[in-house]
């Protein structure tokens, strides 16, 4: 054994060391651990000197090393003097068995340090860790389970708080599908992390974390909240896959159970097709014929029998024609049904078995099978020689009718315009106020059945074929045409020049081909109506616009106007406006639909715009030529 003086031995140390005594006084301490000190002093016990305490530092078992009962500590992390320090303490055992404890301090490099602070952040993480990834696996097998999405979520959003660094205080609620689920608190203090609950791509709702008592949201437990909202997201695609699949399963079903009931109906519906048919062609009153594709009769039902006399057995196999009193015109006809397809309601005449033409209205198509190939034609015949008969007899009676009304209209107007021209001189010369308010009385009653009678005139002439537009060229049509409609309104409204604004400009002396007569009526019934119907001392306004090819005319006043219903139907023969406006006002009903009459028969088109109880307006188009 090599005897060393104590300082020397302490010395050969790198680090710093100290022998201390079984009674924990300092005996002796090398330079470097004197100058990692502030203060010595031997009387004093090591606690106090080396470390800084002022009670037995906690790792060391001071009493089981002074007797030699404890074994050594070796590089022991202790922090002297805000210095952390890796300390070694063993006991060193003299010839005469008394020792000492020899103490070495090393205090720890920067590198060393943090190398320390990331494994002590590591010893804190660790739990953390496991405990989010714990949180997450509970998450997992919660949304896996086979209980609804509704009752999953409550536990779901529990497991999260569970996991997050303050769970008594932490709050954790999620909407899916505007559904609310868990908690919302209703006053949110700190700080909150949002995350998105994403299903193909498609945000479809928000996993939500409040952590009141905490200055932040960790990284690592926004990390685990977004892997939270991950598994939410992926749970809602799942069960919206398997509601598809549900939805898919049901309609499968449905559609297996109609395809069978189908099958079953379309084979009960071929079985009883053809004894259909045959009823429906036994039953049927009409003529009912079908032919193949060269023209061949193939079916002849009993109705035909009983039409044209002929038997089923006669004309199967015959050519249809044989039936036809023009052959040529249905060969026209079938170059039609072949175009179009079909033609409905076509009235021509067959030849019965007896030699009598029998009139009929047929339906002629082409027949097809179930993959749209054409087998032949059918045709739908009803015999309409009763209502052929009926008709051309009411044709007859209407005329008769129409030329009764014209024959009494005219004489009406002839006796009625010479009546007024006698009321209209006693009217010169009487000078009786009485006898010349009655006088008046008559002469207005007078011309107003002139004018009735010349409407009356004009409707028989539109219906009995007499009215012919003999059009010719109108050089100036203001006075041609509107000057004599005004004129011709004079007598029965005295003041009616004073009521025609000018602010629609008028109708000059334009250029077309018509007929003045005609027109002439046109503006007289236009302008009486204005007159008649416009609000007292209300303005009437006429124009006309030029287009290419045609004039468009108006002719418009203040007035009650007519409804939206109404601006059809009052172009129709003998209709009148009923309502307060119009109650008190005479006609005949026949003015409108006289014009519009006039102005179709020169190609034009009449119609009325209007806005009730303020105005309205009469526009019509003349082409040019």
């Amino acid at each position: 054994m090599i005897n060393l003086p104590t300082e020397t031995f302490l010395e050969s140390f790198a680090d710093g060391a100290a022998l201390i005594s079984p009674d924990a006084k300092i005996r002796s301490m090398n330079s470097r651990l004197a100058a990692m000190l502030e203060s010595f002093g031997k009387e004093k016990n090591c606690h106090e000197v080396l470390a800084g305490l002022q009670q037995p530092c906690p790792f060391c078992p001071f009493k089981g090393l002074a007797s030699g009962v404890s074994g050594p500590i070796l590089n022991q992390l202790h922090v002297r003097r805000g210095k952390t320090c890796s300390v070694s303490v063993r006991f060193l055992r003299g010839a005469e068995g008394e020792g000492s404890i020899l103490e070495t301090v090393r205090p720890l490099s920067e590198e060393e340090e943090d190398c320390l602070d990331i494994r002590e952040r590591s010893r804190e993480m660790v739990p953390q860790f496991l405990k989010k990834l714990s949180g997450l696996l509970l998450i997992s097998r919660d949304l896996m389970g086979r209980a609804p999405f509704k009752e999953k979520m409550p536990r779901v959003l529990q497991h999260a708080a569970s996991a997050l660094r303050d769970p008594a205080n932490a709050k954790v609620w999620g909407e899916v599908d505007d559904h609310l689920y868990g908690e919302r608190p209703q006053e949110i203090c700190g700080p909150v992390a949002v995350h998105e609950i994403v299903v193909e791509g498609r945000t479809r709702g928000w996993l939500y974390a409040n952590c009141p008592e905490q200055p932040s949201i960790l990284p690592e437990e926004d990390y685990f909240l977004e892997e939270a909202a991950d598994l939410i997201g992926r749970q809602v695609e799942i069960f919206d896959l398997e509601a598809m699949l549900r939805q898919s399963e049901e309609r499968y079903r449905k559609l297996a159970a109609n395809l069978t009931k189908e099958v079953w109906i379309r084979t009960e519906a071929l079985a009883k097709e053809t004894g259909y048919l045959e009823g429906i062609l036994r039953s049927s009153d009409d003529m009912i014929i079908t032919t193949d594709l060269d023209s061949r009769i193939v079916e002849f039902n009993p109705g035909a029998e009983k039409i044209l006399g002929y038997t089923a057995e006669e004309l199967q196999g015959r050519d249809a024609a044989d039936i036809w009193v023009d052959s040529e015109e249905r060969e026209r006809l079938l170059e039609e049904v072949i175009r179009t397809g079909s033609i409905r309601n076509y009235e021509t005449r067959l030849r019965a078995k007896n030699g009598e033409d029998v009139e009929v209205s047929i339906t002629l198509s082409l027949l097809k099978d179930e993959e749209g190939r054409i087998l032949g034609t059918v045709g739908v015949s009803k015999d309409i020689g009763r209502e052929s008969a009926i008709r051309r007899e009411l044709e007859r009676l209407n005329q008769n009718y129409l030329e009764t009304i014209h024959f009494i209209n005219h004489e009406n107007k002839n006796s009625l315009i010479v009546i007024a021209g006698f009321v209209r001189r006693l009217l010169d010369t009487e000078r009786d106020p009485v006898r010349n308010e009655q006088l008046q009385i008559v002469y207005h009653h007078a011309k107003f059945l002139e004018a009735m009678s010349r409407d009356f005139l004009v409707m028989a002439e539109l219906e009995h074929g007499e009215f012919q537009v003999r059009k010719e060229p109108i050089e100036n049509f203001y006075e041609e045409v509107i000057l004599p409609a005004m004129i011709g309104l004079k007598e029965r409204y005295p003041d009616s020049f004073g009521s025609y604004d000018a602010s629609m400009g008028g109708v000059g002396a334009i250029h077309l081909k018509g007929s003045p007569g005609l027109l002439e009526v046109v503006y007289r019934n236009l302008f009486g109506n204005a007159l008649k119907y416009r609000h007292p001392h209300g303005k009437i306004a006429y124009g006309v616009v030029e287009f290419p090819d045609y004039y468009l005319f108006n002719v418009w006043n203040e007035g009650p106007g007519v409804s939206v219903s109404d601006r059809e139907t009052i172009f129709d023969k003998f209709y009148r406006v009923r309502d307060e406006t119009t109650v008190e006002k005479r006609g005949t009903g026949l003015g409108l639909y006289n014009i519009r009459r006039i102005i179709e028969a020169h190609n034009g088109k009449i119609w009325c715009e209007s806005k009730p109880g303020e105005w309205i307006n009469f526009l019509f188009i003349l082409p040019k030529g």
